[in-house]
């Protein structure tokens, strides 16, 4: 729970905007009044229950975020072709297995 002086600028989404720092005189002349808030994953501040969810990654997103690094992945391909291994191959084709196209 998080109170802070606050004041709703979009009715419908509940978004609000926020005070920081102690100055509850110059919030209150304002129209910013104790509130609930949460942030949401966005970054913008909302009344508390009503911060929208992050919306689902897609599988794209997801395999990226598991990809390792282009130089190490260019690393592993050099190495497997001096050593006669599939490192990166096997790498790779565990994260695609892991997100399969949708």
């Amino acid at each position: 729970m998080t109170i802070k002086y606050a004041k709703i600028t979009n009715e419908e989404t509940k978004l609000c905007e926020v005070g920081i720092g102690t100055n509850t005189e110059f919030y209150q002349s304002i129209g910013m009044i104790p509130m609930e808030v949460e942030q949401g994953y966005n970054g913008g501040w909302y009344l508390m229950g009503y911060a929208p969810a992050e919306p689902e990654k897609t599988y794209a997103e997801k395999r990226l975020a598991e990809y390792p690094p282009i130089g190490e992945q260019l690393d592993m391909i050099y190495w497997d072709k001096i050593n006669g291994t599939t490192l990166w191959q096997d790498i790779i084709t565990t994260i695609k297995e892991k997100y399969p196209k949708e």
